[in-house]
């Protein structure tokens, strides 16, 4: 019976202690600027195309997410559409221009 409790009493504890740490996930936050950033789990900023949650972001070389601006990706050859949230624009109209499923501009009106 004693072995028991102290089994139930150490996973109890075992419990207590997994729930207190936050799971590492990288996050968004605003920089002095009130710039968006999103930090890694290393603490480090992403660059560069991200993509979280099905959504795809552009931060610049300093980790700054760019929003409301059309952004050329060299490598591909071919502009996005980075919404004000920063989220680039996909299968729509930006003014005159349409993207595509993709996100690449396609045409003109």
């Amino acid at each position: 019976m004693r072995q028991k409790k102290r089994i139930a009493f150490v996973l109890t504890i075992a419990c207590i202690l997994l729930c207190s740490f936050p799971a590492m996930a990288g996050e968004w936050k605003q920089n002095g600027e009130e710039q968006w950033q999103y930090i890694q789990d290393d603490g480090t900023k992403a660059t560069g195309w991200l993509e979280l949650d099905g959504d795809r972001y552009y931060l610049d070389a300093d980790g700054i997410r760019q929003s409301n601006r059309w952004i050329k990706d060299k490598s591909r050859g071919a502009w996005y559409y980075l919404d004000e949230d920063g989220v680039m624009a996909t299968d729509t109209w930006v003014d005159n221009y349409y993207v595509d499923e993709n996100g690449r501009y396609e045409k003109k009106r």
